[in-house]
């Protein structure tokens, strides 16, 4: 807190007279350093680089992201403060293209945040690429309307020439700002009827926003009409403006455009009613405004059985779980599917799950064969899961009630990747009757680790054979933190196999977790790339991976035509991954058999067509000569991948057609034609 709120004698203290080490991060991988370059505070991040770091840690202090892969300069970046990105970028060699999870870079966070000033000198001095897109196809104009900054986005069509889509229109509505929205509709000339990738319309988007005066505009001067429907599950405009509990925005619509009124009795594709979003969004004024003066029906039922009960549980407002139990006289839904417990506890709304549970007397431990943690567990909160085991006698070591997995709390936690979760388990004060067993296997025959209890407290005492549980889940989360607890304060081993002599490797390899995978070789005692049981190396499993593929290749003694027990190879692989640039980099830089077979005669063709990657099926046609076959056709019929079975199929038919045409004129001119000269004309 003393580094986001700019206090730089605090955070001095702290690190000089208090000792608390200048790199910790708190709950959510954020350190020091992210917090000061998020609130643009040059002092500390100069701070924060130089403190007990050398030259050569500046890079990677400089490049350390937080939990969402965001770096200090994008924060530095969105905080709009030149002096804080010019520091970073002229102490350290960051790229300034970096980019986050979400494939943004540190331009797409200014402009995101209409920083202007910044947003030209990203550009102008430090040379940021205004092309890229991130992982929604976003460029950085589009992330200037939605800042609403009318001088960023004339910037970037003026001076740079971005081309201007009706995409950018939606942003801007959802920015609020009527003037930007004008102007790209009177100047640029923007189609406000427009509608967005999922269907929705620019009316739905300044619903979804509360913004009166931007509806006012659109439906009066645009010609714009409400009553359509758009988004995933065809919502109206009542549905949007209720999930975010917009009171102001729907009294002004129901005054104003009574037409339109009936739509509030209109349900979305999961019949789903606006008096369902509205008690979801725990605004009691809206909801008494739709049940008192708009008679909407409170008791009806979606399709995922959610009441209007259960969706209250969602919003956390007790009050108006009270209002609808009490004054509605409205079932409060403790038992059957979607109970208000469960959702109590999806959402981490401890205090309603208290509430019901005295009210109606539910034992929470019999409630649903012991439910509850599991949905805690499922839905990542922390606060909620201490809360049952901490005061009621859940068994700590049961297994889910919903699959035949067999999984306990500790092997879905360690599946999720959720660390917090795992460390307060294995954390737990030890009793004789209420001890956490991380021997117990699930349906695969994986197990976490044996705890034993020494004065109350746990400690490690001897490792199970069948301890890889653990960390194939980490691996499986891809959550590095987690790995590291596990393999440097468990001493798990990195080559320990599953029933199907599947590693963590192997794991990671699939995923191409390549940052993972380095990790943990120099971990490793015997071989960096072992084989399961059907003779399968981590290249088997990284097909669809280019980087991770070449890595393994360059690292290790393993090849591409490495076969496993049916006669797989990397090269096969990388055809079912439908990966064209490590195809294309094992046939013509490695120069792999472009006609190898499996055991079983299928080939690389074979395979293509089952990635359904229409483009690779081409390639290798076109560019390596491989000749389809009908089992080739079977293979993308297999996966339903019909544009590809009808180009394979022509091909096939091309290719047969041309050899009777040959055979034919062969047989007429007695003569090979290939063996006959050219005519002139054709040399």
């Amino acid at each position: 807190m003393a580094s986001y709120k700019g206090h730089l004698n605090i955070a001095q203290y702290l690190v000089n007279e208090c000792h608390v080490d200048p790199d910790i991060a708190d709950s959510s991988g954020n350190t020091g350093l992210l917090y000061s370059a998020l609130g643009g505070h040059i002092d500390l991040v100069i701070m924060f680089l130089k403190k007990k770091c050398n030259v050569s840690q500046y890079s990677l202090n400089a490049s350390q992201p937080d939990y969402k892969g965001v770096v200090p300069l994008a924060l530095a970046s969105k905080s709009g403060s030149i002096n804080a990105v010019e520091y970073i970028m002229n102490t350290t060699d960051i790229d300034i293209n970096i980019t986050c999870n979400e494939g943004r870079t540190p331009l797409h966070y200014s402009c995101r945040h209409g920083n202007v000033d910044l947003s030209q000198y990203l550009i102008e001095v430090q040379d940021s690429d205004i092309n890229i897109t991130d992982n929604k196809e976003w460029n950085a104009l589009d992330h200037s309307a939605i800042s609403g900054n009318m001088k960023l986005v004339q910037y970037f069509i003026n001076n740079h020439q971005l081309p201007l889509s009706s995409f950018a229109l939606i942003q801007a509505v959802y920015s609020t700002k009527l003037s930007l929205i004008k102007l790209l509709v009177n100047e640029y000339k923007l189609g406000p009827q427009v509608k967005g990738g999922d269907g929705m319309q620019a009316v739905h988007c300044a619903a979804q926003v509360g913004a009166i005066d931007v509806l006012e505009y659109l439906v009066k001067d645009c010609g714009c009409y409400m009553d359509g429907v758009g988004g995933a599950t065809n919502m109206n405009v009542f549905h949007y403006c209720t999930t975010n509990g917009h009171y102001l925005f729907i009294k002004y619509v129901i005054n104003n455009y009574p037409q339109y009124t009936s739509l509030l009795h209109s349900t979305d594709d999961r019949d789903t009613l606006p008096i369902h979003y509205a008690c979801a969004s725990g605004v009691i004024q809206l909801v008494k405004l739709l049940i008192n003066v708009m008679k909407c029906d409170v008791t009806t039922v979606n399709k995922e059985s959610y009441t209007c009960v259960t969706w209250a549980c969602r919003s956390g407002n007790l009050n108006l779980l009270k209002l609808l139990i009490k004054h509605c006289n409205l079932n409060p839904r403790i038992f059957g599917i979607s109970s208000s417990l469960e959702v109590a506890v999806m959402n981490g709304c401890v205090h309603i799950l208290e509430w019901l549970r005295q009210e109606y007397h539910i034992n929470a431990v019999s409630f649903k064969n012991g439910v509850l943690p599991f949905y805690s567990m499922q839905y990542n909160h922390l606060y909620c899961l201490k809360h049952l085991l901490n005061n009621y006698s859940f068994d700590i070591n049961a297994t889910t009630p919903f699959d035949d997995t067999q999984s306990t709390l500790l092997h879905i936690a360690c599946q999720e990747g959720h660390v917090a979760i795992v460390l307060f388990l294995t954390s737990l004060p030890q009793l004789e009757e209420h001890q956490l067993d991380l021997t117990i296997k699930d349906y695969n025959g994986i197990a976490p680790v044996h705890v034993a209890c020494e004065e109350g407290s746990s400690s490690i005492v001897n490792v199970n054979n069948n301890e890889e549980g653990l960390l194939h889940g980490a691996a499986e989360s891809g959550n590095k933190d987690l790995i590291q607890f596990l393999v440097e304060s468990h001493g798990l081993d990195p080559e320990s196999q599953d029933k199907n002599g599947v590693t963590c490797l192997h794991i990671l390899a699939k995923q191409g977790d390549k940052e993972i995978y380095e990790y943990l070789v120099p971990r490793i005692r015997n071989n960096p790339t072992p084989k399961d049981k059907a003779g399968r190396s981590p290249l088997h499993y990284a097909g669809r991976h280019y980087e991770m593929s070449v890595y393994l290749i360059q690292s290790f003694n393993i090849h591409p035509e490495d076969k496993d027990i049916k006669g797989f190879t990397g090269v096969h692989a990388a055809c079912r991954g439908g990966n064209i640039q490590l195809v294309s980099h094992y046939l013509s830089n490695l120069k792999c058999d472009k006609n190898i077979l499996t055991n079983s005669s299928k080939g690389l063709l074979y395979f293509a067509c089952r990635s359904g990657n229409l483009d690779l099926v081409r390639v290798l046609i076109d560019k390596f000569d491989l000749v389809p076959v009908q089992g080739d056709v079977d293979g993308a019929r297999s996966v339903n991948a019909e544009s590809i079975v009808k180009f394979v199929e022509a091909r096939i038919s091309l290719s047969k057609l041309v050899r009777e045409f040959v055979e034919e004129a062969e047989k007429r001119q007695l003569v090979p034609i290939a063996t006959k000269p050219h005519p002139s004309f054709l040399s």
